[in-house]
């Protein structure tokens, strides 16, 4: 996949204030992919807007076999992290893990427990304490390690910028396998025995945005390989690996890695399999979250993945690792009900922190002036800054850095608008920084309380020089215009085919126009969201909108036409399973 398509910007605002732009993709490829793949023409729009550039790349991102995952060893230092696996194996050393604390580490570390507990060896686990330790490998840790009798250490999801932490691992005579997503570091590549990173300068992987668990899942599936060619295992003795998908895609989809490539088979399969999992922590997990039925994306981001996060985010990850890795149902149920109860609590600290953010914001902060919000407070809660971030470029729609501050130390989250790079832009102000790393959208950093405000200048000089102010505007991205007419179970069926959605797969965006509403009537307890038919000529359809109730005020229901953008639903809601809009925004016709 590559290129951009070309798209249309809408010339007015929306009445929530965005600016709509309309996918605009190349009749002539949307035609080759109706003839050869005998999809409908929307299908084939909403392929070429996810970049698809051939026939062949939508068969396969349709199709999603696994028999296309990539071979492992195209991972540059694949083959030395194999035999080194391969050695401690046959000498039977102590082998350690190490892992973030987040949904992607815990399910890095859970993953690979299993896999080795299925091959006869037991591994021992460690993961960084948030609220005294930080993000990311540290000497107590490697210290600690080396005390209980390791000799191989792989992390999963952390150290790609631990060069100091891995010398010090090596001169203790701990060997060091770092595995890790995240940007590579300004100083280099760690000196580890292996460093397996997509993102490294000299791999040629075809595919680089595996999560942390997926690269995890890459180095098993070598290791699994060698162990039968290289070491003779018998087949019969060595795991089936998609019974580990359930894991990859949980941690895949709650990190909101891009749902492409490998990523988009991998969860697509461990979806499947998270729905029919036996897995005692994941059996427990669904049910005090009460997804049942088919798991889908969604189920993961918003009700799997925030009880797993909370755990980490609170100082708990321990507790959601002893989850997927449980044996029994009924301590399985203790644990999950735990995470549930810290969930509960990470959400009222997260209410705290915003209003905290907030408060500071109407202070500290002029819109007109500074691009990007840094706020710093010892109010902060390490543990929330980040979903807290999220919410306020959410809000704000300008890249945002909360800094919680405790003994002179901050430790800060980020979160990003698509035109400006948060890792860049941090490297540019390393020079205020203890430590960072993180990606285009999201990073974390460390510094000293008494440069944050130096940081806030530098940062801002930064994004007033790449961002204008047309940049600070929220755009809604539509794929394609649609008739009420034209929606039907067959319509759904064909879109379902490019599931799970998620980031670079977003779900698919319709564009309705001229549409008159009937029955309007608002819903919820504070009587923020509506609920409505939309009628386009003699078609009708059931629609709701969430937190949508002032826009639709300023409208008359009776004599406007609507435009309307929306995605597609099954409201399955008390056995009605019907198909809804759910309204995203909305412009009176013309």
């Amino acid at each position: 996949m590559g290129g951009r398509p070309e798209i249309k910007k809408s010339p007015v605002l929306s009445l929530s204030n965005k600016q709509w732009i309309l996918h605009s993709p190349s009749p002539g490829r949307v035609d080759d992919l109706v003839r050869s793949l005998e999809v409908s023409p929307i299908v084939a729009r909403l392929l070429v807007n996810r970049k698809v550039q051939t026939v062949e790349e939508a068969q396969a991102f349709i199709e999603s076999n696994l028999a296309s995952l990539h071979d492992p060893f195209l991972i540059t230092g694949m083959e030395l992290a194999v035999n080194r696996i391969l050695k401690a194996i046959e000498g039977k050393e102590s082998i350690h893990v190490f892992c973030d604390y987040d949904v992607d580490g815990v399910t890095s570390a859970a993953f690979l427990t299993h896999f080795f507990r299925d091959l006869g060896i037991e591994v021992g686990h460690r993961f960084p304490e948030r609220m005294k330790e930080g993000y990311g490998l540290n000497e107590d840790a490697i210290r600690a390690i080396r005390e209980q009798g390791a000799s191989l250490l792989i992390t999963a999801d952390c150290g790609i910028t631990a060069a100091r932490e891995v010398e010090l691992a090596c001169s203790l005579g701990l060997d060091v396998i770092v595995t890790d997503h995240h940007q590579v570091g300004a100083d280099g590549l760690p000196p580890a025995v292996a460093v397996l990173n997509p993102h490294r300068p000299d791999c040629a992987y075809p595919y680089r945005f595996l999560s942390g668990v997926g690269l995890a899942f890459k180095l098993a599936v070598a290791v699994r390989n060698a162990l039968h060619r290289q070491a003779g295992w018998d087949k019969a003795r060595l795991p089936n690996m998609r019974r580990y998908l359930d894991l990859v895609a949980l941690g895949t989809i709650a990190d909101v890695a891009p749902l492409t490539g490998e990523n988009h088979v991998l969860t697509r399969h461990g979806l499947d399999v998270l729905t029919t999992t036996d897995k005692p922590g994941l059996v427990a997990l669904k049910s005090v979250a009460d997804v049942d039925n088919k798991v889908s994306a969604r189920a993961i981001g918003f009700a799997l993945g925030p009880r797993l996060n909370a755990a980490g985010r609170l100082g708990k990850a321990d507790c959601g690792f002893h989850l997927l890795t449980s044996f029994d149902l009924k301590e399985a149920k203790e644990l999950a009900q735990i995470l549930d109860q810290t969930n509960r609590e990470r959400k009222k600290i997260q209410e705290q922190v915003q209003e905290e953010a907030e408060y500071l914001i109407g202070r500290e902060v002029s819109l007109d002036e500074d691009f990007i919000i840094v706020l710093a407070s010892e109010n902060f809660h390490s543990g929330v800054i980040g979903i807290v971030a999220s919410r306020l470029v959410e809000r704000y729609f300008r890249p945002v850095v909360l800094v919680a501050l405790e003994s002179g130390i901050g430790k800060g989250s980020a979160r990003s608008i698509p035109k400006f790079h948060l890792h860049r832009a941090f490297t540019e102000c390393a020079g205020h920084l203890v430590q960072f790393g993180g990606h285009a959208y999201a990073a974390g950093l460390t510094i000293e309380e008494g440069k944050v405000d130096s940081f806030r200048d530098g940062l801002n000089e930064i994004g007033n020089r790449i961002l204008r102010k047309e940049d600070l505007i929220p755009e809604l991205l539509i794929d394609t215009p649609l008739e009420i007419s034209e929606i039907d179970r067959g319509l759904h069926s064909q879109v379902s085919l490019m599931e799970p959605f998620g980031a670079e797969n977003p779900s698919p965006v319709f564009l309705i126009r001229d549409v008159h509403i009937s029955g309007l009537r608002l819903i919820g307890r504070e009587k923020k969201h509506v609920r409505f038919q939309a009628v386009q000529n003699k078609a009708r359809i059931d629609a709701v909108g969430f937190n949508l109730a002032r826009e639709f005020s300023s409208v008359d229901p009776g004599q406007d036409g609507l435009d309307l953008v929306c995605e597609l639903q099954v409201n399955d809601w008390n056995g009605r399973n019907k198909l809804e809009l759910k309204i995203l925004d909305l412009q009176v016709t013309g």
